[in-house]
């Protein structure tokens, strides 16, 4: 069962997770009951008819008849909070016809997901194969002509020098950047606007190397995608998967899944405009192995995916192809619970090691996962880590939080997982007695 931070932390915002607890009375629910897979029960709103709600708990997943296009709602937090508050309220019965459509109909839709496209004739397969390689060669040819013209503005950009960037304003990378949505390669379209905001973060001392690693990157994207063909064919999709092109959805379920119990070790939200991503980060308990999963979500609504950190679950995953695998989808999912221990690495050589390891078949890493315990704040400077050998590693510019850390830590060592970019470490989660914290959620409550 989760906890009443956990539930709390599928909440889309700070003013529902506020008024789901509220909601989290006897008095305003009744019909309460659950089974094996879900619960429910009916709160009473403004109008006439209560509204009825009701929870899987296998991911969960939440569904309510209020208006509401926030997710989960409101009345969901609220049914959520009052079965960890007081379970006795929960009777076992039989799932009333309301709830047991929709879990049937959940059902049916993950069925048909799973179920093989239909048959076509011969002929028709082939010809919408050489319509669909007719769209993918032109579209290669123009992200080729494209990526040309982004290695000629970074070598004048070389040559100018990075310090020159701030004089000509934003629309020298809005136009580079329009340019990539052009040819098709809109996630280094993504990446320039991003890269435009770094080089005006006021209060960032470390902009320009951040900058330059990162334009450094770039174009050694572009010398890959000139010699694709010659590349590993796993780093081929990595090449091509950061220049834009997506891998559809179907291809990486079938792809052979790993199983394993995964833990929720940290999550973050970042806005993208009208969109919002959030990145959750698994690992699995049993064989170490890492997986990141991105969600998205548009407008004011919440993620379909509800993973709190703090928990595990009994699954499998299917990774995204690429040369060290990171990105996955869920394939199969047992209830969430809280995890109970975590292991981590106390041994920063070794961490670097396999860091190094990483980039040597993915040179194009930009956050690796690292899972270190044994950390103390540096109380002096209140920018580094000092690990169990004496060593410093140093904390990311853009991290926030290093009063947490310290008031957290009180002198004594802590476990921080956190992602790597080379030279610094940008902390998303700690554990400490018996506890996840993760930072976002908990340290900016």
């Amino acid at each position: 069962m989760l906890t009443a931070e956990q539930i709390l932390a599928l909440a889309p915002d700070a003013a529902s997770a506020k008024a789901g607890s509220q909601l989290a009375l006897p008095a305003k629910w009744g019909g309460l009951g659950l089974n094996g897979s879900a619960l429910w029960g009916e709160c009473q709103g403004s109008g006439k008819l209560p509204y009825r709600t009701q929870i899987d708990l296998g991911e969960p997943a939440f569904k309510c008849s209020c208006p509401s296009r926030k997710f989960p709602c409101k009345h969901g937090l609220g049914l959520y909070l009052l079965r960890a508050a007081q379970p006795s309220l929960f009777r076992e019965s039989e799932a009333p016809q309301w709830v047991a459509d929709w879990l049937d109909g959940r059902k049916a839709r993950r069925e048909k997901k799973e179920e093989p496209a239909g048959e076509r004739s011969p002929e028709a397969a082939a010809a919408a194969a050489a319509q669909a390689r007719k769209r993918e060669d032109k579209r290669e040819q123009n992200i080729a002509r494209g990526l040309a013209d982004l290695r000629t503005w970074l070598e004048d950009l070389a040559r100018d020098g990075i310090v020159t960037v701030r004089e000509r304003g934003p629309a020298f990378w809005e136009g580079m950047a329009a340019r990539m949505v052009d040819v098709q390669a809109g996630a280094i379209g993504s990446q320039l606007r991003r890269l435009s905001g770094l080089c005006f973060q006021a209060g960032n001392p470390d902009w320009e190397r951040q900058l330059g690693a990162e334009l450094t990157s770039l174009y050694m994207l572009c010398e890959a995608h000139d010699r694709l063909d010659t590349l590993p064919v796993p780093l081929q999709a990595d090449v091509r998967t950061l220049v834009g092109w997506s891998v559809p959805r179907e291809s990486v379920l079938a792809a052979p899944p790993v199983a394993d119990r995964w833990q929720v070790i940290a999550q973050y939200t970042a806005d993208e405009g009208r969109m919002r991503s959030r990145t959750t980060w698994l690992r699995g308990a049993n064989s170490g192995r890492w997986a990141m999963l991105l969600h998205y979500s548009v407008g004011g609504q919440g993620f379909d995916v509800a993973l709190p950190a703090g928990t595990e679950f009994d699954g499998a995953l299917c990774f995204y192809p690429g040369a060290w695998p990171l990105r996955a989808l869920i394939k199969e999912q047992s209830a969430a619970r809280p995890i109970g221990s975590i292991a981590a690495c106390t041994d920063l050589g070794a961490a670097l090691d396999d860091y190094a390891n990483a980039l040597a078949v993915q040179p194009f890493i930009d956050r690796y996962p690292m899972m270190l315990g044994g950390l103390v704040p540096d109380s002096a400077s209140r920018t580094a880590l000092v690990s169990a050998d004496g060593r410093q590693l140093a904390l990311h510019s853009s991290f926030k939080h290093a009063l947490h850390l310290l008031a957290l830590s009180g002198g004594h060592p802590l476990t921080v997982f956190g992602v790597w970019d080379g030279t610094a470490l940008l902390p998303l989660s700690v554990w400490q007695g018996g506890r996840l914290f993760n930072i976002e959620t908990d340290f900016l409550a």
